[in-house]
């Protein structure tokens, strides 16, 4: 089915102006008040989404990505979390996040990448919650080094291009971002929050090459230190071992993956902060359809962000937060190549958890990307 621009922006319209009447936050379906021999009342269960329609428009030739220029979904989700108290501080867990490509769930043609998956399961895990004892989860769920390190830049729209979640073959296998089948142990000790994760074996990832990449294991180690009330520092080091295998000739080849980041939050009064960086071994794809060459040995990427939150209070805007931000990644070997991304944005929070983002960015890149005007509706529930 095709559908017009303008259509879009009437069914877009329509679906913001019926949710409007929904309340912002998470919603709370079931409260947690435990009763003797009521079962039920040991349960609290939430609700909660995002929807984001975005339009991106890149100078220049941007190849397949056209369908950006038309509006496209920029991540909406749904999520879902139970938490049910067992005994003592010990409560089970669960969290399910489904993304959600609603252009893609309508087949509406030009706004939404050919082939692409109308829904896609983000996370999904469960597990065992103890203030004494910490917790301790398993499913996808997001990684430690994107918990300790990605997290603090992942805070504007066009970002993630400097660190590793994202970056390499595929962030869901690989172990840097939404990482399936991990066994994640998060426990605090005074001002410090101590995590590690295993990394269990996975099936198989095709990317689309005619290749295929298998995680044989892995794991991570990470800290977030609270130097102050405002001031945050993090690092982390994830390790994967994967073996990239081409079905059509037999050739194989096993590969030690390494990530290691650092990064600071820094939130004094209305202004935020954030720096992070990190080094990518044998991480990044080389652009090679080669088994022994397919990832690019040495990498560096670094991110940051700044800032200042105006409070308005008026004519249904919260506030107005104009901020600078930038990022750059590098390959030192297995591929020659360079991005430097630098720019400036705004964005409007307005009443009932409805945002607008603006961001303009200028971009210096090997492979001669154009600049990128971008602009995000989002509307949090």
């Amino acid at each position: 089915m095709t559908i017009t621009k303008k259509a879009l922006a009437v069914t877009i319209g329509a679906a913001v102006a019926l949710a409007s009447f929904a309340s912002q936050a998470e919603i709370t379906v079931l409260k947690q008040d435990p009763q003797a021999g009521d079962p039920l009342s040991r349960l609290n269960f939430t609700v909660g989404g995002s929807i984001r329609p975005q339009f991106q428009n890149m100078t220049g030739d941007d190849g397949k990505n056209s369908y950006k220029r038309n509006g496209f979904d920029g991540g909406s989700r749904f999520r879902f979390a139970a938490d049910y108290y067992l005994f003592d501080d010990i409560s089970w867990i669960s969290y399910y996040e489904l993304g959600v490509n609603i252009p893609a769930q309508f087949n509406w043609d030009n706004h939404h990448a050919d082939g692409a998956h109308d829904t896609s399961r983000r996370m999904l895990y469960t597990g065992l919650k103890s203030d004494t004892w910490g917790t301790l989860t398993f499913g996808q769920q997001n990684s430690v080094y994107y918990d300790v390190v990605g997290a603090k830049t992942d805070i504007w729209d066009y970002d993630m291009i400097g660190q590793a979640p994202g970056n390499g073959i595929n962030g869901d296998y690989d172990g840097s971002y939404r990482s399936r089948q991990m066994l994640k142990y998060k426990k605090t000790l005074g001002d410090a929050d101590i995590y590690a994760s295993y990394l269990f074996e996975d099936s198989e990832y095709l990317p689309g090459n005619g290749l295929r990449y298998k995680r044989k294991g892995g794991g991570s180690l990470g800290v977030d230190y609270r130097l102050t009330t405002d001031l945050t520092w993090g690092a982390a080091w994830n390790y994967t071992r994967a073996d990239m295998r081409n079905p059509d000739n037999g050739d194989s080849k096993s590969w030690d993956q390494n990530i290691l980041g650092t990064a600071l939050s820094w939130t004094p009064d209305n202004w935020t902060f954030s720096a992070g960086g990190g080094w990518y071994q044998n991480f990044m794809t080389s652009k090679k359809v080669s088994v022994n060459d397919y990832f690019a040995g040495d990498a560096w990427g670094i991110e940051y962000f700044a800032g200042y939150k105006f409070p308005i209070g008026q004519y249904a805007v919260k506030s107005i937060q104009p901020y600078f931000m930038g990022d750059r990644i590098e390959t030192m070997n297995g591929r020659n190549y360079q991005r430097i991304d630098n720019g400036v944005g705004i964005s409007f929070q307005l009443d009932y958890g409805f945002r607008v983002d603006y961001e303009h960015v200028f971009t210096s890149s090997t492979d001669d990307l154009g600049d990128m005007n971008l602009v995000r509706l989002r509307y949090d529930f």
